[in-house]
């Protein structure tokens, strides 16, 4: 297994996930400016959509972190099962396509505006989040699935621009924070 990340971007989920996984994979850093991996090697070369999360599997190259966190999952044997599962990926759809999708001006070249507008977005949508919730510490299960995983990327952002969390969100980033894996993932990627 091979995964393709850049540093604090959304392919941090899938790092975590292996890191607890304790399996064995590669990490390659993928510069994303420049869209080059840190061998030099051209990232539209692996994947032409020019983003991460990518693995590479035995059985061939996965993106869109729906397809590689699901994926992850079920290689390494910490998917839930039953009715979890499903919350799962509906967890996963809920913050990429709503919480991920609305940090789009930030991350891009909206003008000062925009991305005033995208903050008070994001934390509606997390608002949202602790709205819909139907457990206490974690998402879907009595422990963290990659949806979590995702989930906790997106509050990172969220410190690091300023945006305004709701308790549950803070305090779901910080037990997250605490976890072995996370630690490893981000040491790994150099986020300390």
């Amino acid at each position: 297994m091979k995964l393709y990340y850049s540093p604090g971007a959304c392919s941090l989920a899938s790092h975590i996930a292996l890191v607890e996984s304790g399996r064995d994979f590669d990490a390659v850093k993928v510069d994303l400016s420049r869209h080059e991996t840190e061998n030099g090697q051209d990232f539209y070369g692996i994947s032409k959509r020019g983003y991460v999360p990518v693995i590479e599997t035995d059985e061939g190259v996965l993106t869109e972190n729906p397809a590689v966190l699901a994926y992850l999952a079920r290689y390494t044997d910490a998917a839930p099962e039953g009715r979890a599962w499903y919350k799962m990926l509906e967890w996963i759809g809920y913050v990429g396509s709503e919480i991920h999708g609305a940090y789009g001006p930030l991350f891009g070249n909206g003008g000062e505006a925009e991305k005033v507008n995208a903050k008070d977005e994001v934390a509606r949508k997390f608002r949202v989040a602790v709205d819909i919730l139907d457990r206490d510490d974690w998402l879907v299960a009595d422990r963290p699935t990659v949806a979590d995983n995702y989930l906790f990327v997106t509050t990172l952002w969220a410190r690091k621009m300023g945006i305004d969390t709701p308790d549950w969100i803070a305090d779901f980033r910080d037990r997250n924070l605490a976890r072995d894996s996370v630690k490893k993932a981000m040491a790994a990627e150099g986020l300390g």
